[in-house]
């Protein structure tokens, strides 16, 4: 795992030549079919070097969330050990790895109550939700985002499936696809400087190479807008304001630049809350043997 711009991509095609291992991305842009330059997805002939997974799962105006990446994650978990391959896992979705390693609860959904809470919420409005969960669980009153209508409205759908309180639902064990003390956790990193100057490069290097073509054609093809799910990822949420004219290039270019250094800050954080094996900096070319003497120590652990 590691923030954007460190390097994940190039290191585990460098790993996947020395192991027998097969990839598995961790990240919510790469699902989506077609969005590859804005998302620096892995090219066609650096996904030959090894097999990957959950790349091109989705068609850009569909919808991706925990649910949709955890069932193909372990459908290529049964793939790849199916092979008698180890699965690498590398992205820098971080919400994604605490799903893997601390586990999820599988709360039930339901259309029709689903249906139903959206129409009290059209007739008597977002006010009347909260109201009603109050009413119902207190304490999950008291922890929720209430600004966050749809969290609001989850809420309430799960409670009013499972006639039980969400807060007392959570206390049940998580469910989890792995053991989390079976994992090897390594990580690439850099300083601040270091990754701020790699995400302007990347940004002109997107442009350059024909980003803003693919993103025209994504729109048009599957008129997607500043609502679409898939738009709203990093490059295109910016330069998507820029095809419709709200704003200049450089404009743009900036806000992608700022959005994504927000992100880089995020991810660090989230790694310091995960306790990584090791981690390797970027910059240090040297370091990399020091990375695959901890692979080969987990390795043999399993021998």
């Amino acid at each position: 795992m590691g923030p954007s711009a460190a390097g994940k991509t190039a290191i585990s095609l460098e790993l996947a030549k020395k192991y027998p291992v097969e990839i598995i991305s961790v990240d919510s842009a790469m699902v989506f079919k077609g969005m590859d330059i804005g998302s620096c997805k892995p090219t066609l002939k650096e996904q030959k070097m090894a097999p990957h997974h959950l790349l091109d799962i989705l068609e850009p105006d569909q919808n991706f969330n925990a649910g949709i990446f955890l069932d193909h994650v372990e459908q290529a978990l049964d793939k790849i050990t199916k092979n008698n391959k180890v699965p690498l896992f590398v992205g820098g979705s971080m919400m994604f790895y605490k799903l893997l390693l601390d586990g999820i609860h599988d709360f039930p959904s339901d259309l029709a109550v689903r249906t139903e809470i959206e129409l009290t919420r059209s007739k008597k409005g977002d006010e009347a939700l909260i109201k009603e969960l109050e009413i119902l669980d207190p304490e999950t009153f008291r922890a929720i985002d209430l600004k966050n209508p749809r969290r609001v409205a989850r809420a309430l759908e799960i409670i009013k499936i499972t006639n039980t309180k969400l807060s007392q639902l959570k206390r049940r064990p998580k469910e989890s696809l792995l053991n989390k003390k079976n994992c090897l956790l390594l990580g690439i990193s850099g300083s601040k400087e270091e990754l701020d100057l790699k995400a302007a490069l990347r940004i002109e290097k997107i442009l350059n190479a024909g980003f803003l073509i693919e993103l025209e054609k994504l729109v048009t093809t599957y008129k997607l807008n500043s609502n679409s799910h898939s738009m709203n990822s990093i490059n295109y949420k910016q330069f998507l304001s820029y095809l419709e004219g709200k704003i200049s290039l450089e404009e743009a270019k900036k806000d992608a630049l700022s959005a994504t250094r927000k992100l880089i800050k995020t991810q660090k954080t989230w790694m310091k809350k995960f306790q990584l094996n090791y981690v390797k900096i970027a910059s240090d070319e040297n370091d990399s043997k020091y990375f695959s003497d901890t692979i080969n120590t987990y390795l043999r652990s399993y021998k």
